[in-house]
């Protein structure tokens, strides 16, 4: 009795897969094949529209402004010198062509400030000045 208990606890998996239509059940059981679906075509995608370039406008350059010029000086480095400051007036024929203000020592006090320039007892006051 014991072996026919173990012959029938081993064929029972078989006979379920058979009946819930495993691999081997649909041939023992003589199920139709699933149905394929149709085969169908995709349309094709419509073609992405080829965005327009455009050319952006250059930035303008940003030059930083120039800094002020430094007073030319025709005088030796001793700082008592007497020294007059032209800021105007004849600048370039005392002071060489191209300067617009300058410290020199060519002129006298009294023609540096009938020049318009000013007069200074040392080469620092000057520099300031100008």
């Amino acid at each position: 009795m014991k072996p026919l208990r173990h012959l029938v606890a081993l064929c029972v998996p078989f006979v379920m897969v058979a009946l819930a239509g495993g691999p081997l059940g649909c041939q023992l059981i003589g199920l139709p094949d699933a149905p394929q679906p149709p085969k169908v075509e995709l349309p094709q995608l419509p073609q992405v529209p080829e965005v327009p370039t455009v050319d952006m406008p250059q930035t303008p350059s940003v030059s930083l402004p120039s800094a002020p010029e430094k007073p030319k000086m025709d005088v030796p480095l001793d700082e008592d010198t007497e020294v007059c400051c032209l800021r105007s007036g004849p600048v370039e024929q005392v002071c060489g062509g191209g300067a617009k203000r300058c410290c020199t020592i060519k002129l006298e006090r009294d023609a540096c400030e009938n020049q318009g320039g000013l007069w200074f007892h040392s080469v620092r006051g000057c520099a300031g000045a100008c």
